[in-house]
């Protein structure tokens, strides 16, 4: 027993100073960071226009791929939408989906102001019809 509480002890101290040895006393609830206070998800539907060939679907997919080298994204996803049942609210319409999560408004702004995100913009802004964007400050999570 008493080897198991000494275990118990060394592995919590090492933790301890593990984490003040690299400047983290604690951590931050519910997915938020130090610098920020908060999580930033950025989610954007892309409604494509009818005429929209597979070629250039498959290039705007490559575009999207390319947005996931911007430095400053911290967790990136692309979407299409799912095989559920069709139901008043749930809308199946949208041709593709991105979903990023940035630590800080900062670094928000860095993607959104990076060379990349602004050559995607430009290069393929004639395949939607629309486009909707949802900005959510992250208040709680399990990630």
């Amino acid at each position: 027993m008493k080897k198991l509480i000494f275990f118990i002890l060394s592995v919590t101290t090492a933790g301890f100073l593990i984490s003040c040895e690299s400047g983290q006393t604690e951590p931050t609830p519910n997915n938020q960071t130090e610098t920020s206070g908060y999580m930033l998800q950025h989610n954007v539907y892309f409604y494509l226009n009818e005429n929209v060939s597979e070629q250039e679907k498959s290039e705007f997919e490559e575009g999207l791929r390319k947005i996931t080298a911007i430095e400053s994204i911290h967790k990136f996803e692309l979407g299409i939408p799912g095989a559920t049942a069709e139901r008043d609210v749930t809308d199946h319409s949208y041709a593709y989906a991105i979903f990023s999560w940035f630590t800080s408004l900062e670094d928000y702004k860095t993607y959104d102001e990076h060379p990349v995100h602004l050559e995607f913009i430009d290069s393929f802004n004639h395949l939607w019809a629309d486009v909707k964007v949802y900005d959510s400050e992250i208040i709680e999570s399990n990630l």
